[in-house]
């Protein structure tokens, strides 16, 4: 008679079954550990001898931890936001933490109808921003039919058409004046996946990843990178730590990029 050891088979199962997890695990870690200790974050102001950078959905979250980035860079930073306490706050923090800096602020909403355009270009005319991270966005959750159109039209406004209007704005910019320069967007790995009751915020994050592929392909060539990042569900509360580590999630992410 053939003798079964159950602890045999069920410490094999566990194995099994810990594989899909543990290689996911392992696969993270190695190009997050690489880029993090092997090779440096690009420093934007000397890569494109640049002064300004612009950021938008600055005021909290990711934005304001690129903002807070670009500036240990030496960047002078362009933060456009909803005009709240968050931009006032985060404006007042940059001005006290890098003082030799000059920062500007631009309050106006991403809504249908709003030029949004005017009020950045009348704010930047007397610059030249080489930098541009298209980082405004939020999410609309709920069944599309039961959700009202303005509200979805929003979403795709902010999520969607301004970034590739400030994209364009700034792309006309930068190649007239042949100057080198990065327009940044985030995107998210919503983008990738059918996500069912946030159709109209997905949807606009695979518009902007095909948007910085092809135009990345069409500007590389004169020294302009273009690239989205794809981060994954954050907090607010998690910009101090971004900003103390200055290195694993989100800068790593540029780093794909730039230095391709």
């Amino acid at each position: 008679m053939i003798s079964i050891d159950t602890t045999t088979i069920t410490t094999y199962l566990l194995y099994v079954f810990a594989f899909p997890t543990i290689f996911w695990l392992v696969m993270y870690l190695i190009p997050q550990i690489y880029m993090s200790t092997l090779r440096p974050i690009p420093n934007l102001k000397k890569r494109y001898n640049a002064k300004w950078a612009l950021v938008t959905g600055s005021g909290s979250g990711i934005g304001k931890a690129l903002a807070f980035k670009l500036a240990s860079q030496g960047l002078n930073v362009v933060l456009v936001s909803l005009d709240d306490k968050h931009l006032k706050n985060t404006m007042k923090q940059l001005k006290s933490q890098y003082p030799e800096l000059e920062f500007r602020s631009v309050g106006c909403v991403f809504n249908p109808g709003v030029n949004y355009i005017e009020q950045i270009e009348e704010a930047t005319k007397d610059i030249t921003i080489q930098c541009i991270f298209n980082n405004a966005g939020f999410i609309v959750t709920g069944f599309v039919d039961q959700t009202p159109l303005p509200k979805l039209l929003s979403n795709v406004e902010c999520n969607a058409t301004a970034a590739f209007a400030i994209a364009h704005h700034f792309l006309q910019k930068l190649v007239t004046n042949k100057q080198k320069g990065c327009i940044v967007f985030t995107s998210s790995v919503a983008g990738f996946i059918p996500t069912p009751f946030a159709a109209s915020y997905a949807a606009t994050k695979a518009f902007v990843s095909q948007l910085a592929c092809s135009l990345h392909i069409e500007v590389q060539s004169l020294g302009i990178d273009v690239c989205a990042v794809h981060p994954s569900p954050g907090k607010s509360s998690l910009v101090l730590f971004y900003h103390a580590i200055s290195s694993i999630h989100y800068e790593v992410s540029l780093i794909w990029l730039l230095h391709t």
